[in-house]
């Protein structure tokens, strides 16, 4: 699946297998993403853990339906200067309309951040009919 944001950012995603709820992703740490104290800037670390937890449960939707983000709360655990960045997202909880995901970054063996989120599943929206057809319409007074 094409993600322009992703592309944007400059960050990988592998999706786990349909139905997995689980999701990959990796980026290269580079200049541009560090903040004014050298360190890689904490909304980098947020988008791939936003990211990455969303196409995991994007593993999992069935044809037409789609999430967004409800809530995300991140522990930043240790600084990043350098290195690669790879999260893993997994589904923990699936409901009818809410779901529940985790997702881990490291750079090598050190574990950078963690984070916890919730998501809304949409089902697809019925096509719209026409108010007027059939209907009185009543003008509103000024």
């Amino acid at each position: 699946m094409k993600n322009p944001f992703a592309e944007l950012v400059g960050f990988t995603l592998r999706f786990g297998r349909r139905g997995s709820g689980a999701c990959a992703a990796a980026l290269e740490v580079r200049p541009g993403l560090l903040n004014p104290n050298g360190v890689v800037h904490g909304g980098v670390l947020f988008t791939l853990a936003d990211t990455a937890m969303g196409a995991a449960l994007h593993t999992t939707l069935a044809p037409g339906e789609y999430c967004a983000t409800v809530e995300i709360k991140i522990h930043f655990l240790q600084p990043v200067t350098k290195g690669k960045l790879r999260c893993r997202a997994r589904l923990v909880h699936r409901g009818g309309r809410i779901a529940v995901l985790e997702s881990h970054i490291s750079v090598g063996r050190l574990q950078v951040a963690q984070a916890l989120g919730t998501f809304a599943i949409f089902a697809p929206r019925p096509q719209k009919v026409d108010a007027g057809v059939g209907a009185k319409r009543r003008r509103l007074s000024q």
